[in-house]
């Protein structure tokens, strides 16, 4: 008799909870998500679990990312940062947007790619359906604000140059990296081949 949709959809959950918490006990996550609420809160407490674990003396972040919210990686920069354990990051495919933005948050020398990896760095964008102009002005420092500070981290976690990282930034179109280039420029410290 064959499986309903309901039972191999069960299945599959306890599947991926089972090889998410056999990977965490090892001191590794998956990020293959779009960058959210949801998934930031997922990300976060996992990596809170792990610091606080005696057994694991260093934690992995896989990155598969098209980006998402920058306010949900924002956490996720800050509890990095402030580990005490070594932090490796490595892009298995693509780390677009915010994706790249938690690359570049691994720990010095912990930052790594795959030959074929792609990485997008680029301005800020939102959509926040307008009503009234003051609200317009509000958002638009918002997005400045957290354009700076994403610029600040680049210049100070990469190689880049002022001009290298506005012309990304600044860029109308989406600039596509390779992981050769991110090599170049400080973004990772290794190619995985």
């Amino acid at each position: 008799m064959s499986k309903n949709l309901r039972e191999v959809e069960k299945e599959l959950i306890k599947k991926n909870i089972s090889n998410r918490a056999k990977l965490k006990k090892k001191g590794e996550i998956i990020l293959n998500s779009e960058f959210d609420d949801e998934m930031m809160e997922d990300i976060f407490f996992d990596l809170k679990e792990i610091i606080k674990d005696k057994t694991v003396d260093e934690i992995t972040l896989y990155i598969n990312s098209n980006g998402g919210d920058v306010d949900a990686l924002m956490p996720l920069v800050d509890i990095i940062d402030s580990s005490p354990k070594p932090v490796n990051t490595i892009v298995l495919g693509k780390a677009y947007s915010c994706g790249a933005m938690l690359l570049l948050s691994g720990h010095k020398g912990k930052r790594q790619a795959y030959k074929h990896s792609g990485i997008l760095i680029h301005e800020v964008s939102a959509d926040f359906g307008y009503n009234k102009n003051s609200q317009f002005k509000q958002d638009a420092e918002y997005l400045d604000r957290i354009n700076k500070m994403l610029v600040d981290m680049l210049k100070s976690r990469t190689k880049m140059t002022a001009s290298q990282i506005y012309k990304y930034m600044n860029s109308n179109i989406d600039i596509f990296i390779t992981a050769d280039e991110a090599l170049k420029f400080g973004i990772i410290d290794k190619i995985i081949k």
